[in-house]
């Protein structure tokens, strides 16, 4: 009997975010970046925004830690966790490890081939007795990132304007089994970002910080090799977008303004907004892919450790997701 596993173009369908290879890696790294739209690519000081521009991981004071976890659809399990190390001379690494988890597949043999009625009754009885055979989807990636902040003054008149302009690189091994098949490849990420305090421009001190990123991710494409000797590309991404934050400071509180574009889905527009009142209380709403996103995030002291907890949505045709992540600094 010829075996095909048609639940695969169900999958496929659920959990892609474009037709390509990194679709898993499109379900995030945190929540807060899921609450966001992923529209991250010019957020400052992000631990987990690496996998939208490696230079997001520069501006940390501590060791950052972080994880994610979700449960899609009941279908599959996905996790991303990660550290954020600052070093000397303003310089940063992180890393990062990501999976995607399907198991207990159910390979559904093609009976069409089965001549006579009495054959294929046979055949189903048997496979009802014993049960199909299975098999997992697994998909995983570690990622190591190198950010540096340059910081400096551009002339503006007879005013120098400080900027801050932090650079990074991402090298991701990616792997995969998929029932008997299994694929490997390296990419690399490069991008940077553009920071500066628009009270220094304009004569209102009350104006925020502004920043532009940009991105080229998979740059020059990612190749997996697969052992039955398939090759499959994942195209490069270029991501820009910026970054707007608004202090409140009578309330001691924030607004965040994100918005990004990717060239591969050019008619999409990736935002967020973020308000932080208090410093304790995060609330976001964001979209992406058309889809509507949103969350919330708590901070809480255990001790002398700030702990973040966060709580991210997303609405979709199949229900609602639901993710659970958190950020500790220590």
């Amino acid at each position: 009997m010829r075996k095909a596993p048609l639940i695969l173009l169900l999958i496929n369908f659920i959990f892609s975010t474009g037709k390509y290879g990194d679709a898993f890696l499109g379900l995030g790294t945190s929540a807060r970046n899921i609450g966001l739209g992923q529209a991250v690519v010019a957020d400052l000081g992000n631990a987990s925004g690496f996998n939208v521009c490696p230079a997001a991981i520069t501006g940390l004071n501590k060791k950052t830690f972080y994880l994610l976890l979700i449960n899609q659809y009941s279908l599959a399990e996905y996790f991303s966790g990660g550290v954020v190390l600052p070093l000397k001379r303003n310089q940063f690494i992180g890393i990062n490890t990501s999976g995607l988890i399907i198991d207990n597949i159910q390979i559904r043999p093609d009976l069409s081939s089965i001549g006579s009625l009495e054959s294929r009754r046979d055949s189903i009885r048997s496979l009802m007795d014993n049960g199909f055979e299975t098999f997992d989807d697994l998909e995983f990636s570690a990622t190591i990132t190198f950010a540096k902040m340059y910081k400096n003054n551009f002339k503006m008149g007879l005013d120098f304007i400080p900027y801050q302009l932090p650079v990074g690189i991402n090298i991701r091994l990616i792997r995969k089994k998929l029932y008997d098949l299994e694929a490997s490849g390296i990419g690399f990420d490069v991008g940077g970002i553009l920071s500066f305090e628009l009270s220094e421009f304009f004569s209102y001190e009350w104006l925020g910080r502004f920043s532009i990123g940009a991105s080229v991710n998979h740059a020059f494409g990612t190749h997996l090799i697969w052992n039955s000797d398939r090759k499959e590309i994942i195209p490069m991404q270029i991501v820009k977008g910026i970054a707007y934050n608004q202090p409140i400071e009578k309330f001691r509180s924030q607004l965040s303004i994100l918005v990004q574009k990717n060239n591969l889905f050019p008619d999409e527009l990736q935002y967020g907004f973020e308000l932080t009142t208090f410093n304790r209380l995060f609330i976001r709403i964001g979209n992406r892919a058309g889809t509507n996103q949103g969350g919330l995030g708590f901070l809480v002291n255990i001790g002398k450790i700030p702990i973040q907890l966060d709580y991210s949505f997303a609405n979709h045709d199949l229900g609602n997701a639901h993710r659970l992540g958190f950020q500790l600094e220590l």
